[in-house]
């Protein structure tokens, strides 16, 4: 591989690990935020935005990949972490 895909590689991991980062901070604010009775639907709602979000970038077939690629991590015992994120849009996707 060469110098200059490794460090795209590593900017691309350190992007992941900072917007994480920056998600992990945030979105505890907008669920106090969210009224009461809205609150126990807002898990649900986060991730079909984050879904529709995928799916508006990458399209239904790279997304669905995303996703299965997300399940088999889950199902591994793997909990991807700001210090340690899973790359799913990547070739071993």
């Amino acid at each position: 591989m060469g110098t200059a895909k490794r460090k795209m590689e590593r900017y691309a991991i350190s992007a992941l690990e900072s917007t994480m980062d920056v998600l992990e901070e945030q979105i505890p604010v907008v669920f106090d935020q969210t009224p009461h009775h809205l609150r126990a639907s807002f898990d649900n709602a986060l991730l079909n935005l984050a879904v529709n979000r995928i799916i508006a970038m990458e399209g239904e077939q790279v997304t669905s990949s995303i996703l299965w690629r997300l399940a088999d991590v889950i199902a591994s015992g793997v909990k991807p972490t700001s210090d340690e994120p899973v790359e799913l849009t990547g070739y071993d996707a």
